[in-house]
Order: structure tokens, then sequence, then C-alpha cells
């Protein structure tokens, strides 16, 4: 069966779940979503059994054999559920405990009483686009284009950050890890594929990161694109210029950072720095890319530091 609608709608209650669950058993989870028909206070009669279809081809995957193992591990994963905050009434719940595969589709049963997880509205929803979730390769942006679908309305989310690595399932990361591994990689991919232009700062108690103030842009569809193909258009252009140019033309653009010279010779002198260094800062220059800093943006992902 083909997707149902171009968003899903998501009961908040499942937005803030905690699981570990993988990228393509992510997915899996967003198109069935987008066959359930979701609402406001349906009567108790209506939860009943959910199957549902979904062809293997539209995990934008090709590899049969990974597909199908999460398919059949999706059966076991778990999702942690928080009823009440308040109380701290937790639920643990297995979405698709029977699952089946015949024919290059899978087929998936969710028990009525878990039903209720995803069909009710009332305590608030999320909606985000389904293709451009489908789109996202790490688990982390998953999650996070999720909470920031949520929170776009109100154009910022600002969260503790042991509340963020608990959504994301990432606590046992020190905070130099979590913002290379988790943040930087993440906010980078849903800024290139989405409909949304995340960026965040930090606040510190002491000496220590505490919480974590994103900004979410909305962008336009007109303006994505155009934004892509500004950026194809300028690495095309650099990638014929003869490698003593594009050296003078990044020389040039180091001016308009706050780099160290310590910190612009290696940029220079490492092949992999001076990469990384173009892309992001054509990116910058395009508008796919909005960081508050850019240079500790780009820093963070060259200059790896203990905190």
């Amino acid at each position: 069966m083909l997707a149902k609608r171009k968003y899903n709608t998501q009961p908040n209650i499942i937005t803030n779940s905690v699981s570990d669950m993988s990228v393509i058993e992510k997915r899996i989870v967003y198109l069935a979503i987008n066959q359930i028909n979701t609402g406001i206070n349906f009567p108790v009669e209506s939860f009943k059994n959910l199957d549902f279809e979904i062809p293997l081809t539209s995990l934008n995957d090709t590899n049969y054999d990974r597909v199908s193992k999460a398919v059949l591990k999706l059966q076991l994963r778990r999702m942690l559920i928080e009823n009440n905050r308040k109380t701290g009434q937790l639920e643990s719940i297995i979405p698709f405990p029977i699952v089946k595969i015949a024919n290059g589709v899978m087929r998936l049963t969710m028990l009525a009483n878990v039903v209720p997880f995803f069909l009710e509205l009332k305590k608030g929803f999320t909606k985000y686009e389904l293709q451009a979730a489908l789109s996202l390769n790490s688990v982390y942006s998953q999650k996070l284009y999720e909470h920031f679908s949520r929170w776009k309305d109100k154009k910022q989310w600002i969260v503790s950050l042991d509340e963020l690595k608990k959504l994301l399932n990432a606590e046992n990361y020190e905070y130099s890890q979590f913002r290379q591994k988790c943040l930087n990689i993440a906010i980078q991919e849903i800024s290139e594929k989405t409909d949304l232009t995340p960026s965040y700062e930090v606040q510190k108690t002491g000496k220590s990161v505490s919480t974590i103030h994103f900004q979410i842009k909305i962008k336009a569809k007109e303006e994505l694109q155009e934004a892509k193909e500004f950026y194809e258009s300028d690495i095309s252009e650099l990638n014929s210029m003869k490698p003593n140019e594009v050296a003078v033309f990044v020389r040039q653009m180091l001016h308009n950072y706050s780099f160290s010279k310590k910190q612009c010779d290696s940029i220079m002198s490492n092949p992999s720095f001076f990469n990384t260094f173009v892309e992001l800062d054509r990116k910058f220059a395009s508008g796919l890319l909005s960081p508050l800093n850019p240079t500790a943006y780009i820093a963070s992902f060259l200059f790896k530091t203990k905190k």
C-alpha cells in the first residue's frame, strides 16, 4: 500500500517515547502511522487490532537482507511511554508483535491494547512530512525532526540536556560526543533534507552544559529548492577550478570566520578538514545551513574538544 497522506499526524505521547529502533525500523513505523486514521475522543469499541501492508521497496533501502532483518526485529522493539510526567507513570509497549514478510511485502499487526497510543490526539499531536522523515539516515535526525516539527509553530524548543539525551536514547554520551554524533550531524541532515532549518545555543550551569535552546525556521519549498541549486552550482564551479585556485578561494573564505591561525593552517593542510570546511561554508552561503555561530559550528566538526 502506498502512502495515504503527505503528512503524518502523530500523538505527542509517541513523539516523546523512547526506543532503540534502527533507521529502517523507524521508517516502518512512519509508514504504518501514515495509514492510521487518528482523531479525538474515540469510543472504546473502536480500539481493535490494526493490520498494515507495506512494500519493502518503500523503505529507501535496496539491501533486502538488511531490510528483512529490520522487519523481523521490529516485533521485539519496545517503546517506553510516559503517560503522566507529574506522577512518573510509564508504560512499555511493543507496537508490532506480529510481523510477516511475503512477496516483497511486510504485514504488521498492532494489537488492540496498543492502538489507543497511536490513535488518540486529545493530548496533542505532531505533524510532519512523511517523505522528509523517510529521507533521513540517522535515528537522531529522525527523532529530532519529530520534535522540531512539534515545536516549529513556536519557532523554538528549550530542553534540558538530560531530557534531550533521554529522548534520543543517548544517555551514555558525554556532551562533546553527544554534540558531535547526535546534534550536529542531525541538524545538518535535517536542514538539507526537510522543510526545517534548526540551530541551537547552549546554556551552562557552572562549567557544564545544562540546557539546549533550539531555534526552528520553516523553509518555503521554493527557498529550499533554490538553496540546493545554488549549493550544487557552487560545488560544480569549485570542482572545475585548479587546485591552487581553490586554495586561494578557501584562504579568502577563512577571513569570514574567527578561527585561530593554527586552526586555519590545519584546515589548509588537512585534506579532510579542507573538504569539510568547503562543504559547510558553501552550505552557509546557499542558505542550506544557518547556524547561530558559523565558526563554532564548523569547529565542532573539525576540532573536537573534551568538555
